[in-house]
């Protein structure tokens, strides 16, 4: 099992990839940024999780994480929530190393399955940085906010990854949905 996790993080760790992770993370980190809702821990609502279901689906779990973990940590350092940068980087980025590890298949059932296990663990690690960063006390109140972004983020991921694996079916190769174009 080691070996094979090994051998996946080396595969999809190419020279190649190296723009692909550079361009998405850039493009992730606008995205947190486009939409911010200030909540009252002194944290914001966005539209990351959008990118990290994206980016899972279509790159798999290695690529997706590093793309999932990056990009929000960069919007939350420029935007002026350095506080949050590390625990997004971790909390994000194993959201979509979870989405692309738990979904194998391109069916809509895998997919929300797969999707909401890995959003739940987000909503709480983020309740588990916000207790440590604000109090549990507060961090209890954004529970219904984070968990409303999760659910846009898959919404709207999963309907982006739809569209572009049907106008780019080169895409498919790269993540772990190891399916033909037009299913």
């Amino acid at each position: 099992m080691a070996q094979e996790v090994k051998n996946d993080i080396k595969k999809a760790l190419q020279v190649n990839t190296i723009p692909l992770i550079a361009i998405m993370t850039a493009v992730t980190t606008v995205l947190t940024m486009l939409v911010k809702i200030p909540t009252p821990i002194r944290g914001y609502l966005n539209l990351s999780d959008t990118m990290i279901y994206f980016s899972a689906y279509a790159f798999g779990p290695w690529v997706g994480g590093i793309i999932g973990g990056l990009g929000p940590a960069l919007s939350d350092l420029i935007s002026g929530y350095p506080q949050w940068a590390i625990f997004t980087f971790v909390i994000d980025g194993l959201q979509a190393v979870l989405v692309g590890l738990l979904v194998k298949k391109f069916n809509p059932a895998n997919i929300i399955i797969g999707s909401v296990i890995a959003g739940v663990w987000k909503v709480f690690g983020y309740f588990i940085a916000g207790g440590i960063l604000s109090g549990f006390g507060p961090a209890l109140g954004e529970i219904a906010g984070n968990s409303f972004q999760m659910v846009v983020g898959l919404i709207v991921g999963f309907a982006l990854f739809t569209a572009i694996r049907q106008a780019y079916p080169p895409l498919v190769r790269l993540g772990n949905l190891g399916i033909k174009a037009g299913e």
